[in-house]
């Protein structure tokens, strides 16, 4: 990606806090996020130092390392104590054109009771609805509906396609990527009489295949995003059934995450994509549930608590516990589990040569 312009590495170290090792005066014209991917002019990224020890040839200008890094490569470099910080500075500075109304577009549909703050932009076939109010510098995409009496805070930002539900409300500078859903019911169905699955669960096996429908439990709850959260590409958050389903401050999800009615995020969580997370669910602060996890509803994820990927909690976790599998467990008892599982198939040769030995023994016993 192209620099602005071209910068010496000294500009590029003081940027992004660095140390620069070399030529501090050698033009840098554009940054790459792969040093196996970069060419000359470039300065290219290696945030392990495993990765670096492992490069024989690097076409790039310079690189930028962790603090510490050994190299064998004839080659410029700048030291960082983050290199992900690093490249956060970078690609702010870059600063990239995109595309973004301004003002209130003409086939925009708003309501005349909704209010909209000051330098509020609105693009094409975006509906409004009664009561709404939107918050000063807010910027909404073509195509998004947001339904009436909806809270907006300032600084947001509204991708493409997204859909905001009743009453929902939204705190400040809380970015929706494209396709988000918020407000959506819950999932919440009851039977007048016990369902075969409730006679399952209670150990009855006599069953009725006579009709039982299933009765929709009105979801008049609804969605409180606190601030500086971001919800990535086609994920849905539903209204709670009574109360509110509540994601925490600077909360961070994933493309087509789902949470169910009534769970409670706090802070900083990190939510990675395909993760489906059951009903009254409370993840406390900067929890990180890994892709494609799965929680039971009425769970409870303590503080700075890791779900690995593909996970499916039955339990409870508690604070700084990290789990996987399925069901999930203690990441250590997992692996050790494991581990004792490859050694199955010679534990099994060795149990058969024993029987057979102690086979031979009773023979010569018995003779």
């Amino acid at each position: 990606m192209k620099l602005p312009g071209e910068m010496s590495l000294a500009q590029i170290a003081k940027m992004i806090d660095g140390e620069v090792q070399g030529p501090g005066d050698l033009k840098i014209s554009s940054f790459s996020p792969s040093p196996m991917h970069a060419t000359t002019g470039d300065i290219a990224l290696v945030a392990d130092q495993k990765l670096l020890k492992r490069l024989s040839v690097c076409k790039a200008s310079a690189l930028i390392v962790p603090t510490g890094s050994v190299s064998s490569l004839p080659l410029p470099l700048i030291f960082v104590q983050r290199p992900m910080l690093a490249v956060q500075r970078i690609l702010t500075a870059l600063n990239s054109k995109w595309f973004r109304p301004t003002g209130i577009h003409p086939s925009a549909v708003i309501d005349p009771s909704a209010v909209l703050g000051d330098n509020v932009s609105v693009g094409p076939l975006v509906a409004i609805g009664p009561g709404t109010k939107i918050g000063a510098r807010t910027t909404i995409l073509a195509g998004t509906v947001i339904g009436g009496a909806v809270k907006i805070g300032e600084d947001c930002l509204l991708h493409q396609g997204c859909m905001v539900g009743d009453y929902v409300e939204i705190g400040h500078r809380v970015i929706l990527q494209q396709g988000v859903s918020l407000g959506g019911d819950g999932f919440g169905y009851v039977t007048e009489r016990p369902s075969n699955m409730e006679l399952l669960k209670d150990g009855i096996t006599e069953f009725s295949d006579e009709p039982n429908p299933l009765l929709k439990i009105p979801q008049i709850g609804t969605v409180i995003i606190h601030d500086d959260v971001e919800i990535g590409s086609n994920s849905a958050v539903d209204r709670a059934t009574i109360g509110a389903t509540v994601i925490g401050a600077g909360t961070k999800i994933d493309n087509l995450v789902q949470i169910a009615h009534n769970c409670q995020l706090g802070r900083e969580n990190i939510i990675v994509a395909h993760v489906a997370i059951g009903g009254s669910t409370t993840l406390e602060d900067r929890v990180i549930i890994a892709g494609g996890a799965a929680i039971k509803d009425h769970m409870k994820i303590g503080k700075d608590a890791i779900v690995e990927g593909k996970a499916a909690v039955m339990k409870d976790i508690a604070d700084r516990d990290v789990q996987i599998g399925m069901p999930a467990v203690n990441a250590k008892q997992w692996f050790n589990e494991i581990a004792h599982i490859k050694k199955l198939p010679k534990l099994n040769e060795e149990f058969r040569a024993l029987k057979k030995k102690v086979e031979e023994l009773e023979k010569q016993l018995n003779k």
